[in-house]
Parts: structure tokens; sequence; C-alpha cells
């Protein structure tokens, strides 16, 4: 996980985070929160999750990150930054 993905697809981000920052953020997470669904429907490996969202989901998860996952806010962010950048770059 040395440099964050920069995949998406028509609007949809694909954020890496580990395992470890993946369980942080799900035990804070409300069952019934938006948040909780798109961490429990994400894809796992064994070395990472990948948490399919659009840019509003990542911004919550980002938010989340920063109060209960600080180390995984980081990764969050570039991830967003480079879908801006690329999103500019095509216009």
């Amino acid at each position: 996980m040395n440099t964050p993905p920069t995949n998406s697809v028509k609007g949809k981000l694909f954020i890496e985070i580990s395992p470890e920052h993946y369980h942080r953020m799900l035990k804070y997470a409300n069952e019934a929160s938006p948040l909780y669904s798109r961490l429990k429907n994400s894809i796992k490996r064994d070395d990472a999750i990948i948490v399919p969202c659009d840019p509003a989901d990542a911004e919550m998860l980002l938010g989340v990150a920063r109060h209960f996952c600080p180390a995984a806010a980081a990764n969050i962010l570039a991830v967003m930054s480079t879908s801006r950048e690329k999103l500019y770059q095509q216009r």
C-alpha cells in the first residue's frame, strides 16, 4: 500500500485501506449508517480492503478516518485529490 490507488470509474472512487484501518473504522460505524454499509460491501483481500464509493461517500469516510483512524485519512485524501486532478485534466 505504498502509493494510493487512483482508479475511478464514472464517478466511483476505489479507496484502498489496510485491514487494520478497516476494522478500526468499522468498529466505530453505526450498523444503520451508510458508512457501515460501504465498509461491509467493500472488496476484501488479505493485504488490503478496497472501498468503492462516490465522492460524497469518500468525504464521509475521510471524516470518520480523521477522528478514529488518522493513519487512514492521508491515503483517503490522496485518492480523492488524485481523482479531482484527473477530472480537471479531462476538461
